[in-house]
């Protein structure tokens, strides 16, 4: 059984030039996320997944300098990078982080692989958390699967292909209520979310903030473009859009289908 990280990085964003390269309090983005999976105590190897493209060898130097793996493929296919990973790494699971997901939580990573192991799942991930702290995790052979099921160059949407419970046997761990944020965004996109990530950070005494740690704060302080409204555009392929209300419904249908995981109070323990 392994369990391997992929983040999923380029330097190409347009609407936050090179926005995984940029710093907080004196750690690039990635080496952020690179720090909080190093918290997991069942994750076997890290990878820092991007392209081959002369601009994306910062990251493999960024990876070398922080003691992780790295893998240079395709420009556009997320789920052929992967693949590649899984198959030097003859990895049982597949953990699939975002470059501008931050915030992605060690403790639900955990949960979530004692969950997908125990009940055998092919695909798991945490709902209703703040958006911007889950990953999902895939069974690699699963991922094969779900590669001649779709388009290789859309798989930057790849939740909307293995998030099928009519094909995968997919699973779904429902945190406790404090953490029951849906409507907020932790991510990091744009400029303004660059800011509030900033004030995160710079307000709290400890480098690695947990989940408890940034509801706690945003609960007692005003924090600006924290919830996702309604109404925002939500992207998806062949350039269709719905808006964030119409997703969350989407979702919400694809919850109902899954195995349930409801978590108790006192699951979540945030580590030191």
């Amino acid at each position: 059984m392994k369990n391997v990280a992929c983040i999923i990085a380029r330097t190409n964003s347009s609407r936050l030039p090179q926005k995984v390269l940029l710093e907080l309090n004196g750690m690039k983005m990635i080496e952020y996320i690179i720090n909080k999976i190093k918290k997991s105590k069942l994750v076997d190897d890290i990878y820092i997944c991007t392209s081959v493209d002369e601009e994306d060898e910062i990251l493999l130097e960024i990876a070398e300098q922080n003691n992780v793996k790295y893998y240079a493929g395709s420009r556009e296919s997320v789920i052929d990078r992967m693949l590649a990973v899984g198959k030097i790494e003859n990895a049982t699971n597949l953990i699939r982080i975002t470059g501008d997901n931050i915030f992605t939580d060690e403790v639900y990573l955990d949960l979530m692989i004692n969950y997908h192991i125990k009940n055998q799942a092919e695909y798991t991930r945490v709902e209703k958390l703040p958006i911007g702290v889950t990953p999902e995790i895939m069974r690699f052979d699963s991922l094969q699967k779900c590669y001649a099921m779709m388009n290789p160059a859309e798989s930057q949407y790849l939740l909307l292909y293995m998030f099928q419970p009519n094909k995968f046997k997919c699973q779904v761990l429902i945190p406790e209520e404090k953490h029951c944020k849906p409507s907020m965004t932790l991510t990091v996109d744009t400029p303004e979310d660059y800011e509030r990530t900033k004030l995160l950070i710079l307000n709290h005494t400890d480098t690695l903030l947990n989940l408890n740690q940034i509801i706690e704060y945003c609960e007692e302080n005003p924090v600006k473009n924290s919830i996702y409204e309604d109404y925002a555009a939500v992207k998806f392929p062949a350039n269709l859009e719905l808006t964030f209300k119409a997703f969350r419904t989407e979702m919400e249908a694809r919850i109902d289908q899954s195995i349930i995981v409801n978590l108790e109070k006192g699951e979540y323990k945030a580590y030191d």
